[in-house]
């Protein structure tokens, strides 16, 4: 085997991506954010703040993307936000509103 035909076959090699392929892609990301800043009353549920569970299904009901919870849970993550309540606003605002 000639160097020239060595080295090409390393380049595809390299260039091939390893490990499975995403099944998350950046509309499915906008979409999870979206869902999260809006409560789920807004989308014909009858509970005030998302669970993972209940992103899951949403999202897979309008994708088709089948995820963990667990998984959910991760990308909120990793974009800075949560399912929980945030306590220190809901104190600031309970404080806030008890000073008027």
């Amino acid at each position: 085997m000639t160097k020239s035909l060595q080295r090409i076959e390393q380049d595809d090699w390299i260039n091939q991506p390893v490990g499975r392929p995403k099944t998350i892609n950046d509309q499915y990301l906008d979409r999870l954010k979206e869902l999260v800043s809006h409560s789920p009353k807004q989308f014909g549920y009858p509970f005030d703040r998302w669970t993972a569970q209940w992103l899951r299904k949403h999202l897979l009901q309008e994708t088709g993307v089948a995820i963990s919870d667990r998984h959910i849970n991760r990308l909120l993550k990793q974009m800075g936000l949560s399912t929980r309540a945030n306590l220190h606003r809901q104190r600031f605002d309970t404080s806030a509103s008890a000073s008027n």
